[in-house]
């Protein structure tokens, strides 16, 4: 079945500027917002995710994500590797990329420096689409196959109790003038993702953190998540978020193990779209190799 034309709402997102895939469970697999948390995991951590937005709309974005990460024995670095495959309509994005993490460590805390870098590949279908003027031979000859590198870059602050996170994801910039993609660096485009979070634990095993995102981008208003995030005896972790302007967000982790988890999310609309979705799905399982690194880190690291 091809897809209504609609989707050119979501065209001039994707040819111009970089694109990020959205994912509302980056406090599960923050790799997937900011290099710099590479490693955190203090093991061989192995995980993917599927999400579904703005379920029964056509044409909306659905994103793939795998992503593996690891700290070097006896080092302060790590290395990771993600890929992802990310749909909006008649628009594909593949990425491959891998991730580099340096942490400095200090007496209670620690400061982690992240890059990755990767190769895009981007393609359009417009053959897809279900088209009103049948002359336009634009309209049934899908684009030829974009191959662009990218590269984003993070900061991650991590102490006993709280953590700070900074980061550029994806901050070169792409377009297609009809017969071929570009590629620029403009820092007008760029997507600022500052965020933090505090650990408050309790007798009974039961602790709660409180934790912010602000996403930002010149000329746009800044967009801001507010999470609560209760774990339950290390077994069952449940909570809230709150996105400005686009979303409520529910989040579950269930740990089978110390090694196996799994994550599922749903997202409400609280905008428009809320008539014409039954709201977005993100489901994800992890898993922890048993080595571990000799390492001693801070305990609490974020998210």
């Amino acid at each position: 079945m091809r897809i209504i034309v609609f989707i050119f709402v979501f065209c001039g997102h994707f040819l111009m500027a970089q694109h990020s895939p959205i994912q509302s469970q980056y406090m599960f697999n923050p790799i997937a917002l900011n290099p710099a948390t590479a490693g955190n995991e203090d093991a061989l951590s192995i995980q993917t995710s599927l999400r579904a937005q703005w379920t029964g709309f056509p044409g909306a974005p659905m994103t793939q994500n795998l992503s593996a990460h690891a700290p070097l024995k006896n080092e302060n670095t790590a290395l990771g590797l993600q890929l992802y495959s990310d749909q909006i309509g008649i628009n594909r994005n593949t990425g491959l990329f891998g991730i580099y993490a340096y942490k400095l460590r200090f007496t209670n805390s620690s400061l982690s420096i992240g890059l990755s870098t990767g190769i895009n590949f981007l393609k359009s279908y417009y053959s897809r689409l279900d088209v009103i003027d049948n002359q336009d031979e634009l309209l049934f000859e899908d684009s030829p196959l974009g191959i662009l590198p990218d590269a984003s870059f993070g900061l991650h602050y991590s102490a006993n109790k709280y953590f700070i996170t900074f980061a550029i994801p994806q901050f070169l910039s792409h377009s297609f003038n009809g017969t071929k993609f570009q590629l620029s660096n403009d820092f007008s485009n760029y997507n600022y993702t500052l965020g933090a979070g505090y650990l408050h634990e309790f007798n009974n095993g039961l602790s709660l953190t409180p934790s912010f995102l602000t996403k930002y981008r010149v000329g746009l208003p800044p967009q801001v998540d507010i999470n609560l995030m209760a774990r339950f005896n290390e077994g069952i972790t449940a909570g809230l978020s709150y996105r400005t302007q686009e979303a409520l967000v529910a989040l579950f982790q269930v740990n089978f193990s110390n090694q196996f988890s799994f994550m599922y999310s749903f997202g409400l609309p609280v905008n428009q779209f809320i008539s014409y979705t039954y709201g977005s799905h993100e489901i994800g399982f992890k898993y922890n190799f048993l080595y571990k690194t000799k390492i001693s880190n801070p305990r609490f690291l974020g998210w």
